[in-house]
């Protein structure tokens, strides 16, 4: 997955504390459920496996919301989107 061009993406070494709600391609209307995530600018889970790419319009409001895309560096399938974090 690509971020937006509006949002940053940092290496992190550890995953961050705090309650992430998962997001998959696997879920149903999961893109109607990440969009609703992100109105709520909740701190966001997924795995590239599971969620290969971020629709452009989505991406695009996470970065235009303040999201930053950290990247597990010893699993770099692991993704968390934080709003304010960076």
């Amino acid at each position: 997955m690509k971020p937006s061009q509006n949002m940053n993406a940092f290496i992190i070494q550890t995953p961050p504390r705090g309650d992430f709600e998962e997001i998959s391609i696997c879920m149903p209307d999961w893109q109607a459920r990440f969009v609703e995530l992100v109105k709520q600018r909740a701190k966001i889970q997924y795995e590239v496996y599971s969620m290969p790419v971020i629709p452009q319009g989505t991406g695009d409001d996470l970065g235009s919301r303040g999201y930053c895309d950290l990247i597990l560096d010893g699993d770099t399938w692991q993704h968390f989107l934080i709003p304010k974090a960076c």
